[in-house]
């Protein structure tokens, strides 16, 4: 439970931190920080708890930060590139990323390959994760307008 805690509360701090970096509004920091947070957390619980593939469990947490970042952008009247590019910082392959080139430079070269096709398989799941939460967002508006209209 400490854990889960602690890495609730540095995802969320990671977030809000690079937030900074990128000049974000400072009154988006908590939004930041929430949606940074959880979807860390959600990412981390399927990784380690339910011992889910490390795609999937990528492909959920940025599911979970277009979700959020659709709800949350609207609500507080923000861009979503405000909110959900500082959140994807903390799924982004990066340890992946370093073993590739490490690999590379130590003449392995199968493990080099295998590396990169994992980096490239992460990445292309947290695109599909924020474009699955893009597209689910516009099939439950669909569904709210045609069920307006028939009455």
């Amino acid at each position: 439970m400490v854990a889960l805690l602690l890495n609730l509360v540095l995802s969320a701090a990671s977030a809000i931190g690079f937030s900074l970096i990128t000049n974000a509004p400072h009154r988006a920091a908590g939004i930041i920080g929430l949606t940074g947070g959880l979807s860390w957390t959600i990412f981390w619980i399927l990784k380690n708890w339910a011992h889910v593939n490390i795609l999937f469990a990528n492909f959920v947490g940025a599911l979970t930060i277009g979700l959020l970042t659709y709800y949350l952008s609207r609500k507080f009247k923000l861009p979503e590139n405000i909110i959900y590019i500082p959140c994807l910082v903390n799924l982004v392959p990066g340890g992946n990323a370093y073993r590739t080139i490490l690999y590379m430079v130590q003449n392995k070269y199968i493990d080099s390959l295998e590396q990169a096709i994992t980096t490239f398989l992460i990445a292309s799941f947290l695109a599909v994760g924020l474009f699955s939460a893009q597209y689910l967002v516009s099939i439950v508006k669909g569904i709210i307008y045609f069920r307006k209209i028939k009455r």
